[in-house]
């Protein structure tokens, strides 16, 4: 993931490196329905810490120091462009992602065709830097295989997002999932990547593709009365140490591995 800075209003960049390994994707979509077969609803999940959030919320890939808090104010209203055809579980798997990103977020968050904020794009990859050129700013990198970019206002809220998936491509490296999942959910303001947090759809090595409790966690902090767009480190640390702790508490990590476990999305995943 590449987040890049320019001038005011910011655009900040996120990419998902592309990766050398090439399967079907049927044989994908047969794995991604096993691993949530077996993941057991009830078991234990890890739990975050708050140098994890802080690296997730604040920081920047490739570049030094911490950004403000990045979150929507305003509700998400999400619009998809299918510039290149998608197999058809792709519509209710978006629909379910979103209810689970409402969810924790506890944020307005959903599909819409007016007043929309947020465009998803489905291209083929022969047009991917073309896409982005209209419709971006600044230079797609170059091993890109699926990227977003978040618009904020002077007070570092979201105010607009872009994500692009390059279905062919994406099918081929077995990662459509994997895309639409960590593009819309960076497009939160969780948009930086972290070997540290696992396991995560935030870190590239983990192996799952569905959202983890752990993720749960970072959402429902981000998106906390408690903190606000805006908040300098030191006030995040102030104000995100307590409520991460009161989730604890409250086992909410247990109650996310429920809720994540009780979607449709393993299902969904065989329809043709």
């Amino acid at each position: 993931m590449l987040l890049m800075r320019l001038k005011s209003p910011l655009y900040r960049l996120i990419s998902r490196p592309s990766l050398s390994l090439v399967l079907s994707s049927a044989v994908i979509l047969a794995c991604i329905a096993s691993a949530q077969a077996e993941r057991v609803p009830t078991q234990a999940s890890p739990f975050p810490t708050i140098e994890q959030f802080i690296e997730i919320a604040l920081g920047q890939e490739y570049a030094t120091g911490v950004t403000r808090l990045r979150r929507w104010e305003q509700p998400l209203a999400i619009k998809i462009h299918r510039h290149f055809p998608v197999p058809t579980a792709v519509e209710p798997l978006i629909e379910e992602l979103l209810g689970l990103l409402k969810e924790a977020t506890q944020h307005s968050i959903g599909l819409a065709s007016s007043d929309v904020n947020v465009d998803l794009y489905f291209v083929r990859q022969s047009k991917l830097a073309e896409t982005w050129g209209e419709v971006a700013r600044g230079q797609l990198p170059r091993d890109a295989l699926c990227a977003a970019q978040i618009r904020t206002n002077r007070r570092s809220e979201i105010v607009a997002a872009v994500v692009l998936i390059p279905v062919d491509q994406a099918m081929r490296r077995g990662k459509l999932l994997s895309c639409i999942v960590e593009e819309l959910t960076q497009v939160t303001g969780l948009a930086n990547d972290s070997d540290s947090v696992y396991p995560s759809i935030f870190n590239d090595n983990s192996t799952d593709q569905m959202l983890t409790p752990l993720d749960w966690i970072l959402l429902r902090t981000l998106y906390h009365s408690d903190l606000s767009a805006g908040m300098t480190e030191a006030e995040v640390r102030e104000h995100a140490a307590g409520v991460m702790q009161r989730l604890k508490s409250s086992n909410e990590a247990q109650n996310a591995a429920q809720r994540i476990g009780a979607t449709q999305l393993s299902e969904l995943l065989n329809i043709d």
